[in-house]
């Protein structure tokens, strides 16, 4: 019969059991430092590898040769209830004088006005039955600055009263114009909508508008076979006064006469354009019309030192990152003498003395007159090895002297970020340096892992016999036990 050796009654013969497993598995535990340490180390190479990324994407993008960073541009204006603006850096510095005589606007036409209970509209369509009519939107193409495209619209209404055919019309338009931006036939934003509207109770209106301002985007209209169009009066060539219907705005012959067009002046010359949002008359420069002017406006474009400063602190501030985390994780601490992951590995001592070098020493090449040291634009390191701007004024002064005093320090063929740019790629391309290293890590924690499973599987069967072993001895001393109760019996009957 089997011996529960662990029933109630053997809890100590269970703790020495356990004993002596955990002592037995003290290497384990040097198996496990080395585990989490390996962890430790990868993640840290992971934060790097994400710090050194940023440092290096943004010195690849101050470096890109069709954006000047460093060149940033203001554009301020004397009312800004009647124009703001925009500059990119291709703006020239300057001033101009500017004056507004007239707002684009969407070309909007109408029709009659009916009455809404009216029914001459079904006497129309049962006269005529189904109606076809063209309407042309403007759809501009690279190679064809003025194509217009003619849009078929049919209409067959089956309402009753003048406001439930006027409907009727509006959705079919509606309807035609979002099946051709559908088809991509023309834009969302050209199409042009319908809809109806009641001036007065009981009095209703057709109205059609242009997706957008100008006399480039006007409308025409190709009439149906019964003349629809003509009859709701929306095609008429006259301004709508009164109940009669037309345009809302003067269309005329060209972009010059055409009321439809924005009309300004900039420095004594005058510009049409279709759109109150204006960028190309002054170069680099968008302008916003607002409202009419009475007397010349002032644009001032000027070089903006704020945004240029937000390029250079935020570039040094993904150094300033990267250096000391560097440091941080390099270091020995002198009180607990815990060391960082990375401390004593000779690549990244070099990488972090390598990055402070190329913010510390002279940018080559440079035109006589031109900074070529950080602390020559007020850029100065503190002891821990961290950039700033220090001083502002000689920062601001740069900028002002010209794009190119600053540019040239970071974007030039020796400039810091281009040095930057090139010093990192070994460590951040794809199969580089840390890529490398991570891999390596990778495969001594699968090894760590692969040893510990294997051991943990030895000490599962060391448990195993010493509970065997345990189990026997227990049995052995149970049948020495009943041996010496016959025994001591026997010798009881023979009076011993």
């Amino acid at each position: 019969m089997g011996i529960d050796i662990f029933a109630s009654g053997n809890s100590s013969l269970e703790r020495l059991i356990q004993t002596m497993i955990q002592y037995e598995s003290r290497p384990r535990y040097s198996l496990e430092d080395r585990q989490t340490a390996l962890k430790t180390r990868n993640t840290v190479l992971s934060d790097l590898d994400s710090k050194l990324s940023s440092l290096h994407s943004l010195a690849k993008k101050l470096t890109d040769p069709l954006t000047d960073y460093f060149g940033s541009k203001a554009a301020s204006t004397s009312n800004a209830d009647v124009f703001t603006a925009s500059a990119d850096a291709t703006a020239y510095v300057g001033s101009h004088d500017v004056s507004i005589q007239r707002l684009a606007s969407a070309d909007t036409r109408v029709s009659q006005q009916y009455a809404s209970a009216g029914t001459e509209l079904r006497t129309f369509f049962d006269t005529y039955g189904s109606q076809s009519i063209n309407i042309e939107v403007a759809h501009p193409t690279d190679e064809d600055s003025a194509n217009r495209v003619s849009i078929a619209v049919a209409i067959n209404p089956t309402g009753a009263t003048n406001s439930a055919i006027l409907k009727e019309i509006a959705s079919a338009v509606n309807d035609a114009m979002f099946t051709k931006v559908t088809d991509e036939t023309i834009d969302a934003d050209e199409r042009i909508s319908a809809s109806v509207v009641t001036e007065v109770t009981g009095k209703t209106r057709l109205q059609f508008k242009s997706g957008q301002s100008g006399f480039g985007y006007r409308l025409t209209f190709g009439d149906s076979a019964n003349a629809l169009l003509a009859n709701l009066e929306i095609s008429n060539n006259v301004q709508a006064a009164g109940t009669a219907g037309g345009y809302i705005t003067a269309i005329g012959t060209s972009a010059e006469d055409s009321a439809l067009n924005s009309k300004l002046t900039v420095d004594g010359l005058t510009f049409y354009r279709d759109s109150n949002n204006i960028d190309d008359i002054i170069t680099g420069t968008s302008l916003t019309l607002k409202n009419l002017t009475t007397t010349n406006e002032t644009l001032k474009i000027s070089l903006d030192s704020e945004s240029v400063r937000n390029e250079v602190d935020g570039f040094l501030k993904s150094y300033n990152d990267a250096v000391t985390f560097l440091r941080n994780k390099s270091k020995v601490d002198p009180e607990t003498k815990t060391r960082g992951a990375l401390a004593g590995d000779t690549t990244y001592t070099y990488l972090r003395t390598g990055m402070r070098s190329l913010f510390s020493e002279q940018v080559s090449g440079l035109a006589v007159g031109m900074p070529s040291y950080l602390f020559e634009i007020g850029i100065a390191a503190k002891d821990d090895g961290t950039l700033s701007i220090s001083d502002s004024e000689k920062f601001d002064n740069a900028v002002e002297a010209g794009s190119a005093h600053i540019a040239n320090l970071f974007k030039s063929s020796s400039g810091i970020a281009h040095k930057v740019q090139t010093f990192l790629e070994d460590f951040v391309k794809v199969g580089g340096i840390l890529d490398h290293s991570r891999d390596g890590l990778s495969d001594q924690l699968k090894s760590v892992e692969q040893r510990l499973t294997r051991f943990d599987a030895r000490m599962a069967q060391r448990e195993e016999q010493l509970r065997l072993q345990f189990a026997k001895m227990q049995e052995a001393s149970q049948l020495l036990a009943r041996q010496s109760a016959a025994f001591n019996s026997l010798a009881s009957a023979f009076g011993y």
